[in-house]
C-alpha cells in the first residue's frame, strides 16, 4: 500500500506551527524556562551546560530557532543567575509568563525544560518543583 504525505505522521509542521521565527517572547521563554531548570539545584555545572548545548543542538522543536543563538542566551541566563539569583528568577519568570497565552508554543516550552532536566541523567526534586513553576507560570497542567 503507498503512503500519501497526509498519511505520513510527520510532528515537525506542528512545531512550525507553534513557533514563530524571530519572535522574542517565545524565545526569551525557551531560554529562561530552560535555564530555570538548568540552575534548579543552584548551579550548573560545565558538564551539564555541555549536555544542554547537545539537546538544544538536536531537539526537532527548537530548530526554528539558530541553536547558536540559544545557546548563547541560555549561558547568559546562566550567568544571571550566578551574579543574581532573585534577579534573575524574577525576570526569568516574567518571560515565562509572557507565553500564556500562545499554549502551543507555552507547551513546546515546557517540553525543552523537560528535555533540559533530564539532560543529566535524571529528574530530581529540585526540577521537579522548577518544571512545576514552570507549568504554573505557563499556565499548563503539569
Amino acid at each position: 500500500m503507498k503512503t500519501t504525505q497526509s498519511q505520513t505522521h510527520d510532528r515537525r509542521p506542528a512545531f512550525k506551527d507553534a513557533w514563530t521565527p524571530g519572535d522574542l517572547v517565545q524565545f526569551e521563554a525557551l531560554v529562561s524556562a530552560c535555564a530555570l531548570v538548568a540552575q534548579s539545584d543552584g548551579r550548573v555545572t560545565p558538564e551539564e551546560t555541555r549536555r544542554v548545548t547537545e539537546h538544544v543542538r538536536t531537539l526537532p522543536a527548537l530548530d526554528v530557532f539558530e541553536s547558536g543563538d540559544l545557546i548563547e542566551a541560555f549561558e547568559a541566563r546562566i550567568e544571571d543567575f550566578n551574579r543574581d539569583p532573585e534577579a534573575a528568577l524574577v525576570m526569568s519568570e516574567g518571560t515565562i509568563r509572557r507565553l500564556r497565552d500562545k499554549p502551543d508554543a507555552a507547551r513546546l516550552v515546557a517540553s525543552a525544560a523537560c528535555a533540559v532536566a533530564s539532560a543529566d541523567g535524571g529528574f530530581d526534586a529540585e526540577e521537579r518543583a522548577a518544571m512545576l513553576s514552570n507549568s504554573a507560570l505557563l499556565v499548563l497542567s503539569p
